[in-house]
This record gives structure tokens, C-alpha cells and sequence, in this order.
């Protein structure tokens, strides 16, 4: 029984040990959530040009549970298809605060929670398309989303990036650029033309994120990926995608074509 008791012990310490080590790590605000699914019209669709409008809600969990950025977007895009080809283009606002996670195991988030922040950014897609009957394969499309960020987030990060501190991972990047390629199978109803849904997976980069935050002690990898489910009925339209990039992000959109 001592030696048991002794063994749990050590494995506790050793447990509190491990988590003390673990590193903070402070991303941009809207990276993961920052390319979107853009809707387009079908080539069935009577329309070739439409106007969309939407609202968003999205959340970002940073690595190690450092902590959790909540925000709200307001979406604005213009999309046209073309007999082999569709294209995309929107604006986009964006604000939300941070908040500390309940099972954090960092000890060096500091004075994280409660920080606010407010940007905006433009967003275009280009692609290829094929159809059969009431399937569209579009085969490939370029993705890309450049954003703008302020507020006391932004502030925090460059300041935790100037203390140098190994265990701080904090990117003072505020202004950031996501490319990338698309591949989309969207569907219509047999009864009603204007009732789609669709499938998309996204798998891109964001340049110079990697090294902001990688600089200090250990590497990580520049990827972004976002996998996306679009639902329209009508003239109403929604979205739920899931991804990640420095962090597990997530969004659900509703929204308006006219």
C-alpha cells in the first residue's frame, strides 16, 4: 500500500510537472475561420449572377486549450457561373473577445481573457466546374481571404511575441493571408431546382504564420484546412464548416440570395 501510494505521488507530480510545461499559444483572431464557403449559382440555375448576404457565428480554440476566441461575421459576396467556370468575390466584418478554457493546463496565459477585437477583409474563388444531371463536380477551385485585425488582442499578442518567453507562442501578425485549393460536389433536388446542397473541402496555407509563431522553441506546420456543408432552400441558405489552423475553428452561417 506505501508503495502504491508513493508510486500515485510521483505520477502526480510528474503529471503537474508536464503540465506546467505546457506552451501558450496566442494566434491571429480569424485564422481557421477566415476563408469561407462562397456560394455560387448551378449551372441549372435560371440566374448565372447572385448577390449573397450572411451572418456568422464562429469560434477558434487555440492549441494546448491556451484559450477561446468567440466572434460574429457579416458577409457580403457577389458570385457569377459561367458555362465551364464560377467565380466569387465578397468583403467580410468581423469582432469578438477572448475567453479563458475551463481545463487549461497553461501557466502562462497571463491576462488573456476578456480581450476584444474587431477587422475586416475581402475574399475571392475561382474554379472549374462539370455537371451531370442534377450533380456539379467542381473539380478545383483557388481560394483566398485576405483579413485585417485591431483591438486590445491584437495589442496583447505583440506584446507576449516581444517577451521572448519559450513557453509564449504569440504571433504579432495582424494583418494575414489565406490561399489555397477547393474541391466541391453541390446537388440539387429533382422537385425543386432551387433547393441545393453541397460538400466542400478546403486545404490551404496562411504565409508567414508558421514562423511568427514558431520562432522561439519548437516547429509547426502552415496548413489550413476547412471542410464545409451548405444547405439553400429558396432563396435561404446556411453553412457548417469545421477546420483547423493553429487551433480547431468552427462557423455556422445563415444567409440570403437574391
Amino acid at each position: 500500500m506505501k508503495r502504491f501510494t508513493l508510486f500515485a505521488f510521483c505520477a502526480s507530480i510528474l503529471c503537474l510537472i508536464s503540465a506546467c510545461s505546457t506552451p501558450s499559444y496566442f494566434s491571429p483572431a480569424v485564422v481557421g475561420n477566415d476563408i469561407a464557403y462562397m456560394p455560387k449559382p448551378m449551372a441549372t440555375d435560371s440566374v448565372k449572377s447572385k448577390n449573397y448576404i450572411s451572418a456568422s457565428y464562429a469560434d477558434l480554440t487555440l492549441p494546448y486549450l491556451t484559450g477561446e476566441l468567440n466572434m460574429g461575421f457579416l458577409n457580403y459576396s457577389r458570385a457569377h457561373t459561367t458555362k465551364s467556370m464560377n467565380i466569387a468575390y465578397g468583403v467580410f466584418g468581423f469582432f469578438g473577445k477572448t475567453n479563458y478554457i475551463d481545463d487549461n493546463n497553461s501557466t502562462t496565459t497571463h491576462d488573456f481573457s476578456g480581450k476584444h477585437f474587431v477587422g475586416g477583409g475581402v475574399r475571392t474563388s475561382i474554379g472549374f466546374y462539370d455537371y451531370v444531371d442534377a450533380m456539379e463536380f467542381r473539380i478545383i477551385s483557388w481560394e483566398n481571404a485576405l483579413s485585417f485585425e485591431n483591438g486590445s488582442y491584437s495589442d496583447f499578442r505583440k506584446k507576449m511575441n516581444a517577451l521572448g518567453d519559450p513557453e509564449i507562442h504569440s504571433s504579432p501578425l495582424s494583418t494575414i493571408y489565406t490561399t489555397g485549393g477547393s474541391s466541391e460536389i453541390i446537388f440539387h433536388a429533382k422537385r425543386n431546382k432551387n433547393n441545393q446542397f453541397a460538400f466542400r473541402l478546403f486545404y490551404g496555407f496562411t504565409p508567414r504564420l508558421s514562423k511568427s509563431l514558431s520562432s522561439l522553441s519548437e516547429k509547426s506546420h502552415g496548413g489550413a484546412i476547412d471542410f464545409s456543408f451548405f444547405a439553400k432552400f429558396n432563396k435561404l441558405y446556411g453553412t457548417m464548416s469545421f477546420g483547423g489552423s493553429k487551433g480547431a475553428s468552427s462557423k455556422i452561417s445563415l444567409g440570403y440570395s437574391f
